[in-house]
């Protein structure tokens, strides 16, 4: 079995008998509302992945299903977890996709010469309190003969998770795991100043890094790839680059090299180059990230327009009108989660502070600030709310600063 990578979550799995996985195709530049790009820019075209036999969708978001430019022959099998509410599914089936091969959690289905076993999220958080949880991640382990690899995507585990991935497999050849934490803090607080951004964004990588190093060792993979989570911030938002709870995957593989207290390979690919898992070995010469050439394309990417940028500003008043229509069935969709929510959330409309949510607690507030044709976009359902904080497109001032993840999650509910 081998891996071909390609950028960011994609690439794709090569069987013994030459079976081909494709996972998680984002290739054009542009997701979460326009701000993702990729670094190093992408040689790879949408027409050059489309010989392949089945193709892996982790989640929704867009940086693992692109759906502007998700557009493979409805004869080729999506692979998907079966849990939830499953939005991703709902969605590729209004695009007519129903070829799917649906796996419930801790489940194992065999796909050629593939034995695939898919899994939930492993924690409700990995780092905060959280009732909710996450929605919609997933991992997949993908076995062929004696050899196994963990494409953990954005479901980052714990040591629980580990353990129980350990015993379940024994010997697990390679592990793709996810090292960054794509969102809106730091760079989107505005009750942080520059240098406390700076200081939230090296926090909260040593944060990731260190949790490699604790869980990792009841893994015990042959090797890791720092994996998913690669992306940099262009338009008019692109400074805020510089305060991202991101790192480059070198960063990434330099620390766990020096700080993992197990003997595992650490490695990283450049676009399509191969890893092969039996042999553990890369067949081709590394080259690792120009950080000063990829702060040049960033600066090069500063005029780029995001998508609610070509809309025309939307009349106040019945946005005003809107946005209340839109709180009260926001409010009656919140009592569904059947749990209570802490934070006070707040709306800037023009000079008018609205509120849109009353949680629990007098003394939390989170205030929301955005441009108004993206407002509009995300009230009528056009854009989403949670693809466009992760964009980082939505300003926050919060108070006390202090993570609430469970009223960004009920935030993506907030439309008409």
């Amino acid at each position: 079995m081998k891996f071909e990578f390609i950028n960011n979550a994609c690439g794709i799995f090569f069987g013994s008998n030459g079976t081909k996985i494709l996972c998680d195709p984002w290739i054009e530049d542009g997701v979460f509302e326009g701000s993702w790009f990729h670094y190093p820019p992408l040689k790879t075209k949408l027409e050059d992945i489309q010989d392949v036999d089945a193709i892996y969708l982790s989640h929704i978001h867009p940086d693992h299903y692109d759906e502007r430019n998700f557009n493979f022959s409805t004869k080729i099998p999506i692979i998907l977890l079966n849990h939830g509410a499953n939005f991703l599914k709902k969605n590729l089936q209004k695009k007519g996709y129903n070829n799917f091969i649906e796996i419930k959690d801790d489940e194992t289905v065999n796909f050629r010469e593939f034995e695939l076993t898919a899994y939930k999220c492993f924690t409700s958080h990995p780092f905060e309190e959280s009732a909710l949880g996450n929605l919609i991640d997933s991992s997949l382990v993908i076995q062929n003969l004696d050899t196994v690899a963990i494409n953990f995507n954005d479901n980052v585990p714990d040591e629980k998770a580990c353990i129980k991935l350990k015993n379940k497999f024994k010997k697990i050849d390679l592990a793709m795991i996810n090292y960054n934490a794509a969102g809106p803090y730091p760079s989107c607080f505005d009750n942080l100043d520059i240098n406390q951004k700076k200081e939230e964004h090296l926090k909260i990588i040593n944060r990731n890094f260190n949790h490699l190093c604790k869980v990792l060792p009841f893994l015990k993979p042959k090797s890791v790839m720092p994996f998913a989570g690669s992306y940099v911030i262009g338009g008019k938002n692109y400074e805020k680059n510089d305060y991202l709870a991101t790192a480059t995957w070198d960063q990434c593989a330099d620390y766990l090299k020096k700080n993992l207290s197990i003997n595992t390979k650490v490695f990283c690919l450049n676009e399509n180059q191969v890893f092969d898992i039996k042999n553990q070995k890369t067949l081709a010469k590394y080259e690792r990230i120009d950080t000063e050439e990829m702060e040049k394309y960033i600066f090069s990417l500063k005029n780029r327009k995001y998508v609610y940028e070509h809309s025309e500003m939307p009349d106040e008043q019945d946005l005003l009108k809107d946005i209340n229509i839109a709180k009260k069935k926001f409010l009656e969709r919140s009592k569904k989660f059947n749990t209570t929510f802490k934070t006070n959330v707040f709306l800037n409309v023009g000079n008018k502070k609205i509120n849109i949510f009353k949680g629990t607690d007098s003394n939390r507030e989170l205030v929301c600030s955005m441009d108004n044709r993206l407002l509009r976009r995300i009230l009528d359902r056009k854009s989403h709310w949670n693809n466009s904080e992760i964009g980082t497109h939505i300003n926050f001032k919060r108070s006390p600063n202090i993570m609430d993840p469970d009223i960004h999650t009920i935030l993506s509910f907030f439309h008409l």
